[in-house]
């Protein structure tokens, strides 16, 4: 914000100065992560690569405290990908077994990038048919 003062004294002598306001971003907000499509089952021999989830992710915060990155707890086979802006996909990257596992509780967490670290989690369920 820039402001102009001016101050006067009662002698009639009167000064002005130009005042800078800068606002410094506090890190308060935890990214939110917004799903837009999300496959609930996928077969067995489903290929590799095969998309399971499309989301975003978005930080209110500004600057670095904005930047976010995400990323899949656990071991499971699945990966993600940035695609565009703030978008990744969640993809198979092995081959799955429904006799070995029938289900899967896939969690994403997408943490800023400020000095405290926010972060916020997502969890999806897939099934293997």
């Amino acid at each position: 914000h820039e402001m102009m003062v001016r101050a006067a004294d009662g002698g009639g002598l009167s000064a002005h100065s130009k005042v800078l306001v800068e606002i410094v971003d506090m890190n308060d907000n935890t990214p939110e992560i917004q799903l837009t499509s999300h496959t609930a089952s996928i077969p067995e021999d489903a290929p590799l690569r095969t998309l399971v989830a499309l989301f975003s992710v978005r930080d209110r915060d500004a600057g670095e405290n904005g930047r976010t990155e995400c990323t899949i707890e656990g071991d499971v086979p699945f990966s993600l990908t940035p695609t565009f802006g703030n978008f990744y996909e969640l993809r198979t990257n092995a081959a799955l077994d429904r006799e070995t596992t029938a289900e899967y509780n896939i969690s994403i967490r997408a943490t800023d990038w400020g000095p405290r670290r926010l972060s916020s989690r997502q969890s999806l369920w897939v099934q293997v048919s």
